[in-house]
């Protein structure tokens, strides 16, 4: 089994319909050597339904090593978060001492003072679009996770090209050669970091995309850069915790890979494929 993995997992502890038992389960029975659990981040923002609630946080970590003692010599559990780019204050998030790793992603563009969920409904991100220009909504968006890239140590770039997240279906903005040229800019910025860019299937399984993030005129510069990936379902529930993985895989090979990266006790490694 070549992907025995995934550690873009959430649970009941931020908006995932399973608890994290339930996810190793599940992991197990599909013949996973490991799972990494990345909870969305405690923010502080009012309008954040999404993320950790911020008395929850020692519990989800005391119930991340509940269970790895439980199920020790079955499967490896790694502790992550998936962490926002501003949290209340419009300041960076910290990174807890607790984690095994961590994933940097951006889910809102800040326009006249008021955030806008990228990938929460189209309606929404039809809006923030109408309030400035399709360019300007992407080159918001691909900024604010370069910066994010470039001045916090997290591990994992998460779905670089989210705002594309409605495009198939409402094609609410043209991805013509400005936005690509625009797209590749960021994708150098970031790729500078070292960074692990993710090949993230989750919107597949929301049946909103036919292929992973990122494109695959993107993932072919990427690899053209030495940039490194991984596979990941960005799962909501136990059921999507390997899907399209063998999509994302043919995708990945097509843009010229030769390894992917995993997540060992020993930090991330690559490994042939």
């Amino acid at each position: 089994m070549i992907l025995s993995s995934n550690i873009h997992t959430h649970s009941t502890f931020c908006d995932g319909e399973n608890t994290l038992e339930e996810n190793v389960m599940k992991a197990i029975e599909l013949g996973f050597e490991s799972i990494g659990f990345s909870s969305h981040a405690y923010t502080g923002f009012d309008f954040d339904e999404c993320g950790i609630k911020k008395e929850n946080i020692d519990n989800y970590f005391n119930e991340l090593e509940r269970v790895k003692e439980k199920y020790k010599g079955r499967i490896k559990i790694f502790k992550g978060l998936e962490l926002e780019s501003r949290v209340s204050g419009d300041i960076r998030p910290t990174i807890d001492s607790r984690l095994d790793y961590t994933i940097g992603s951006v889910h809102m563009v800040k326009i006249n003072n008021k955030y806008y969920d990228v990938d929460y409904t189209p309606d929404i991100a039809a809006k923030a679009i109408e309030l400035v220009s399709p360019l300007e909504y992407a080159k918001l968006y691909f900024e604010e996770l370069a910066s994010f890239a470039e001045d916090t140590p997290f591990d994992i770039v998460g779905h670089f090209d989210l705002i594309t997240k409605f495009n198939e279906k409402k094609h609410l903005f043209s991805e013509n050669e400005e936005y690509r040229n625009l797209a590749l800019y960021y994708l150098e910025r970031i790729a500078k970091t070292g960074k692990i860019f993710e090949v993230n299937t989750g919107a597949i399984k929301r049946g909103w995309k036919s292929i992973p993030y990122p494109a695959p005129f993107l993932l072919e510069r990427l690899n053209e850069l030495g940039g490194k990936v991984i596979i990941t379902s960005d799962a909501h529930n136990k059921d999507a915790l390997d899907y399209a993985f063998n999509d994302a895989l043919t995708i990945v090979k097509k843009a010229g890979f030769k390894k992917l990266s995993k997540l060992t006790e020993d930090g991330f490694v690559e490994f042939a494929i």
